[in-house]
């Protein structure tokens, strides 16, 4: 059948599901084409045989399409929690290998006709909603419901347009040395100017590129914009070593692994990667192996936001990290909270066990940059220090004098404060 065909209408309400098979894409990476097709294909038959009338309608790289008939959407709920219960038992037999997988399912009433784009973003987005509130099942929410929903869609289909008009930008927020007070690095954070929305939230961006699949494009636009930019600095007599925020999704993925080492060739030393701690738990053995790769081709690994998550030691003594940066979340609170100086403290003393430097992020006030330095932090990151600035503007404060005087921002603090976006 046609992908997303319209499948034979039978009695009953009909619906459109996604099946996907949980973390499929890192067993894809190391089984054979053949031993994945034929695990998915034996899904598809388990599904099948499991809800009468079921006609699948597209067999995807981790998920299987099909469409159903039910009397109502609680009799498709029960279909389908029976359905995954099916997919999950025993083991899947493929070419003498054994399989147990594990299983989510989104799903809506859909229209008839044809299923289009819509009714797959739509039941798209309730199998995202069935993981974050770790369930097995879950069904998409009313239209009327989904305003935001396909405002955001619409805005990930503009970003390839986007990215050809030009409405993306690096902004780069610089690092200082606690000591010397001079530039230590700077961190590359993406801005897209929407022609029509204005500038665009970068966390909300991100989040849409990776439940999208978008992500690795955007992420492939960004290395290739801060290596020709690292290039302008260089040029204009100031390289500095620029770090990028890598997304647990590519974390693991070897492909995009050597395609990031082929890039950086020759220029490794400019170039780092900031990850989340939480990023490698997908597919730990393959997110290390490649951070080891990129560390032996001399790019410095920092681990972004310690402290916002669940923090493991184990992962924080494996990861092969030179800088630790503490979520800004403990930072905002250092003058005001009793606890979290502590918190702050000793992370400082236990990254320093670890022989890793440790960055402050989210320093906004000359009383927390202060404490930091006394409490013994390397790396001084904030609104404070300077905000995220555009590349021309980045060039005019170093010819200003990039360093703090007695812990204020000299001689630049206006310039960036006229110009810089935060």
């Amino acid at each position: 059948m046609n992908a997303r065909s319209s499948g034979e209408h039978r009695a009953g309400k009909r619906y459109f599901a996604v099946a996907e098979i949980e973390r499929f894409a890192a067993l894809r990476r190391r089984v054979s084409y053949e031993l994945a097709r034929g695990i998915l294909a034996q899904v598809a038959a388990r599904i099948e045989e499991q809800v009468p009338g079921a006609s699948i309608a597209r067999t995807g790289r981790t998920s299987i399409e099909f469409v159903f008939s039910a009397q109502d959407d609680v009799q498709g709920r029960a279909l389908l929690d029976e359905l995954c219960q099916c997919l999950e038992q025993g083991a899947y037999n493929v070419e003498g290998y054994r399989f147990v997988l594990a299983m989510a399912i989104g799903y809506l009433r859909a229209p008839e006709g044809p299923i289009t784009d819509r009714e797959f973003d739509r039941a798209s987005i309730a199998l995202n909603r069935a993981r974050e509130n770790r369930q097995k099942v879950a069904i998409a929410p009313s239209i009327d419901g989904e305003t935001d929903i396909y405002a955001d869609l619409s805005l990930m289909r503009d970003l390839g347009a986007a990215m050809e008009r030009g409405e993306l930008a690096l902004h780069y927020q610089p690092k200082l040395d606690a000591r010397s007070g001079k530039l230590h690095s700077a961190e590359a954070l993406l801005r897209w100017h929407h022609r029509e929305h204005g500038l665009l939230r970068t966390d909300k961006l991100i989040e849409l590129a990776e439940s999208t699949g978008f992500i690795r494009e955007l992420t492939e636009w960004g290395v290739r914009r801060a290596i020709e930019e690292q290039g302008q600095l260089a040029r204009a007599g100031h390289p500095v070593q620029l770090f990028l925020n890598l997304s647990g999704v590519l974390l693991a993925d070897t492909v995009f692994a050597q395609w990031l080492l082929h890039q950086f060739a020759g220029i490794e030393q400019w170039f780092g990667l900031e990850i989340t701690e939480t990023a490698v738990i997908e597919d730990p053995d393959a997110a290390i192996s490649n951070l080891e790769a990129f560390v032996a081709a001399g790019i410095d690994i920092a681990i972004d936001d310690y402290g916002s998550g669940l923090s493991s030691l184990d992962y924080l003594k494996r990861l092969p990290a030179v800088e630790l940066k503490i979520d800004r979340s403990f930072i905002a609170g250092l003058t005001e909270s009793h606890r979290d100086p502590l918190i702050v403290r000793s992370s400082i003393d236990l990254a320093h066990a670890l022989d890793l430097k440790v960055t402050a992020e989210g320093i906004d006030n000359p009383m927390t940059l202060s404490l930091l330095r006394v409490m013994g932090c390397d790396i001084l990151q904030g609104f404070f220090i300077a905000k995220p600035l555009p590349l021309d503007l980045l060039i005019a404060c170093f010819e200003a004098g990039f360093e703090h005087v007695n812990g204020e921002p000299q001689p630049f603090a206006a310039l960036q404060q006229a110009h810089a976006t935060p």
